[in-house]
């Protein structure tokens, strides 16, 4: 009874570090420094593992994506705080909480997975030294990247529907700087008891498990430096590990301190320095200690920023080299087969696929316009994906189609770029589109009071319009790094579009940082993408197993039906297609290739209209009034 009494909380208020106007004015310039500090170090040390050759090891490499953790979770938090500290208002939303929150978590907990590799890296360097480079290979080191952010992916959906789904109906003040679990535990109007057991057995075992892995790695390691007989080769094995053991000792130290423990013993007031210490400090640490003793990473700054005259030199001979070689002026797509009567089908088959894809789409964008009824934000992001699809496929699927019935199939250098840019441009718009449509399906069953207010039509023109813009300014750097290449050897294109793999593939230039930095806004906007995607549907699955009612529960997953499998069946494939090393590309992938460029924008209007009851009345409505 007395639950009911209260509103439901729809804003938080921070407390932050202190309410004394002139502390917060020091604390604002001190923060700031070492925020400063922080991002100039990672960001330092990524670009400069990237830049020098020497520093492409399995080491660096982990090291590298430990600086991305470390200022990926700290942005999540200091930006917010240093607002606070010169604003009366210190208002966060409960959705911006929550956003705050599963980016913190996320973060923090691919940090724990990263340092554990790291830890293993060292044990096989050291003790499997001979098999170093088959136990690390490129593979390998991104299958423990991967694994890292996935299981950081996982712990940031459990952790953040087990604290955002339950009831905040009393004080809306959080004793803190940022959406923390204790803090907004001690708010809950709700039985806390299962969710602090679940949490804190999910810290616990990441924890744990990720301690021990470091824990055997370094038992290992000791014992195999206890073994060796020169001083200078323990002197050398210890040094490798010292900067890792103090990052593990100041990270896990701080954070079993604050979370595996009971939150009825959390002081509110005195734990917040310890969450400064690991929020800030240490991100800002990581940088310093793994390069002030590391000859390598002081050898490679020196080389970046001391002998200009010799880089300026190698850049010189490279150019005069490059300008020796014939440069290509167009390039040749293999296709998909060089069987001619195999082409003939191939033809056909394309062709009815195309129109099929071309009518579906056009056809949907028209029914849409035409029906009053179908006039709401839903069928509005439903309208722009199908102007994508016929886009992005319209991009690709003609040149193919002349290509597969032509003897010549040559593509200038301009046309091959021009193809590469929209084809890229259009599939990034659908990648942030796809999620908007999540959110608005999130709005439309979380909160349908304010459904009209959240997605107003302002709101979906600028949501729209911010996919548009995301997905074409994408292309155009993926589009300039390519293209910026050189290509003086082969010509021929094995594939029937221009793409990436092959594309590099062909350059006689050095692609590692054009890979680096493919991989890394595949992965930033994929994985983006992908995260809005899952907390709106997770959102929406607690909205859902609220209601009471059956036919409210059919009626909401029939809604989220189609766009569920439509998003399963585009990330699937492009997960497949672009987030691995280009070095892996194989023959086999031009069939994939085909299935997302070819055949997804066909099913799109397919999926969307056949178990639609408002797209079939309008069908029906339009066919009755122009036709029969």
């Amino acid at each position: 009874m007395d639950k009911g009494n209260h509103s439901t909380v729809t804003e938080f208020i921070f407390m932050g570090i202190t309410q004394d106007p002139q502390l917060q004015i020091t604390f604002f310039v001190v923060f700031l420094i070492v925020y400063l500090v922080n991002v100039v170090g990672n960001v330092g040390m990524i670009f400069l593992i990237i830049s020098d050759a020497q520093l492409h090891t399995p080491m660096y490499f982990f090291l590298c994506n430990l600086s991305f953790v470390d200022l990926g979770y700290s942005s999540a938090i200091a930006p917010r705080m240093l607002a606070d500290f010169l604003t009366k208002h210190k208002v966060i939303s409960f959705s911006s909480c929550a956003t705050q929150f599963a980016f913190f978590v996320g973060f923090v907990d691919a940090e724990c997975y990263v340092l554990a590799a790291m830890a293993y890296d060292r044990f096989v360097a050291i003790c499997r030294p001979l098999h170093y480079s088959t136990l690390m290979s490129k593979r390998v080191c991104l299958a423990l990247m991967l694994g890292s952010y996935l299981a950081g992916l996982v712990s940031l959906v459990a952790h953040t529907s087990l604290t955002f789904s339950l009831n905040y109906c009393g004080s809306n003040i959080i004793n803190h700087f940022f959406c923390e679990i204790p803090p907004l535990l001690a708010l809950s109007c709700s039985d806390t008891y299962i969710s602090e057991i679940l949490l804190f057995s999910l810290c616990g075992f990441i924890e744990f498990s990720t301690i021990l892995i470091i824990f055997v790695s370094y038992l290992f390691i000791l014992i195999a430096i206890i073994r060796m007989r020169s001083a200078e080769g323990r002197l050398k094995a210890f040094s490798t590990c010292g900067s890792h053991l103090t990052g593990v000792t100041l990270f896990y130290g701080t954070v079993m301190f604050m979370y595996l423990r009971p939150t009825s013993s959390y002081s509110l007031d005195q734990d917040k320095w310890a969450s400064v210490f690991y929020t800030i400090i240490i991100p800002m640490l990581n940088p310093l200690i793994y390069s002030l003793r590391n000859k390598d990473v002081k050898a490679a700054f020196k080389k970046l920023f001391g002998k200009k005259p010799q880089f300026e030199m190698i850049i010189l001979m490279k150019e005069i080299q490059r300008r020796n070689l014939t440069e290509v002026r167009e390039f040749v797509l293999l296709g998909l087969s060089d069987n001619p009567h195999l082409q003939g089908v191939l033809f056909a088959l394309f062709l009815s696929i195309y129109v099929a894809t071309m009518v579906g789409n056009l056809g949907m964008i028209a029914l849409i316009k035409m029906d009053p009824h179908l006039h709401t934000p839903m069928y509005f992001f439903l309208s722009s994906l199908s102007f994508v699809d016929a886009s992005y496929s319209s991009s690709v699927t003609p040149k193919m189609l002349v290509n597969l019935v032509s003897a010549d199939k040559s593509i200038s250098f301009n046309g091959c770029a021009a193809q590469f840019y929209f084809f890229g441009s259009f599939l990034g718009t659908e990648c942030f589109l796809l999620a908007m449509m999540a959110y608005d399906r999130y709005a439309a069953i979380w909160n349908p009071l304010l459904y009209p207010v959240l997605m107003s039509e302002r709101i979906c023109f600028s949501l729209v319009g911010t996919c548009f813009l995301a997905g074409f300014g994408n292309a155009a750097i993926h589009t300039g790094m390519t293209f910026r290449l050189s290509f003086c050897g082969s010509n021929r294109i094995n594939h029937f579009y221009c793409d990436t793999p092959p594309l590099l593939k062909l350059s006689c230039s050095d692609t590692h940082i054009n890979g680096i930095v493919i991989m890394a806004f595949s992965s930033f906007n994929v994985v983006s993408c992908v995260v809005i995607v899952l907390i709106s549907y997770l959102c929406i699955l607690i909205a859902i197993l609220k209601m009471r009612s059956g036919e409210g529960r059919h009626k909401a997953f029939s809604t989220c039906a189609s766009h569920l499998v439509a998003v399963t069946i585009f990330f699937g494939t492009i997960l497949f297609m672009y987030l691995r090393p280009t070095s892996s590309y194989s023959r086999q992938d031009k069939v994939v290739s085909v299935f997302y460029t070819v055949i997804i924008p066909m099913l799109n209007p397919l999926i969307y209209s056949l178990k639609n009851r408002d797209v079939k009345e309008a069908m029906k409505k339009i066919l009755e009034k122009h036709i029969l």
